[in-house]
């Protein structure tokens, strides 16, 4: 029997192999994940066709720009009936994530905003002027967000034990990074297994898994075999 869906497909690829993708996956995942790799080659109008699969959508655009710019953006999907999440950067203001969760409100009470706190590629934050332990940034941006009205955040799986410590088991929680058995890194550096992910993770915890779905063979055998169907 299958486990509760948790999965988000990251469709980073173009328009035809993305819908490929999704035809092949929908029946094992909770959802699409659409980022800036697609999004820019397809806009709104190409976006209207995965709305319509009536699956959730995680629009993963990372927004980070002033308050009322980003406010607006938002506005502009207001048509679209399956996203459930949108990211900004936590690293933004308070008041631009105020105004991000305000403007969601608008459009309708299933849309959710998340807060991006420390990406699962970075390696070494003093790189980036931080000098907080990447634990100790991530407890600072999920209280921040949290403090604002954002309904969840991004972030390593590693880290859900500590977000539920701080925030509790209501708030959303998507994990990028998530990899199949063998646990291929890529670019990124903090990842877990599906498997271990499951461990972790309750009914508001999502993740995301792209190419160990679509890379190599395909793409509905890959999931099926990475949620042991």
């Amino acid at each position: 029997m299958m486990k509760n869906k948790n999965i988000f497909v990251a469709l980073d690829t173009n328009l035809d192999s993305a819908l490929e993708i999704a035809f092949k996956t929908k029946n094992y995942a909770y959802g699409f994940k659409i980022g800036m790799t697609l999004f820019n080659q397809i806009g709104q109008e190409g976006l209207k066709k995965f709305d319509a699969l009536s699956l959730p959508l995680f629009l993963d655009l990372k927004w980070m720009d002033i308050p009322s710019v980003v406010s607006k953006t938002i506005k502009t999907f207001k048509d679209f009936k399956n996203i459930e999440f949108m990211t900004v950067h936590s690293l933004s203001s308070k008041e631009m994530m105020k105004e991000a969760v305000k403007a969601a409100k608008e459009i309708n009470d299933k849309l959710s905003i998340c807060a991006v706190t420390v990406l699962t590629s970075t390696n070494n934050l003093e790189d980036i002027g931080i000098k907080n332990s990447s634990e100790d940034q991530v407890k600072l941006l999920v209280n921040l967000a949290k403090n604002c009205g954002v309904q969840g955040v991004i972030s390593s799986a590693q880290n859900i034990k500590l977000i539920r410590n701080l925030v509790g088991e209501d708030f959303k929680l998507i994990c990028p990074g998530i990899r199949d058995k063998n646990k291929e890194q890529n670019d990124q550096k903090q990842t877990l297994n599906y498997n271990e992910f499951n461990q972790l993770a309750n009914k508001n915890t999502f993740c995301v898994i792209g190419r160990p779905i679509y890379e190599k063979g395909d793409p509905e055998a890959n999931i099926k075999n990475i949620i042991n169907l």
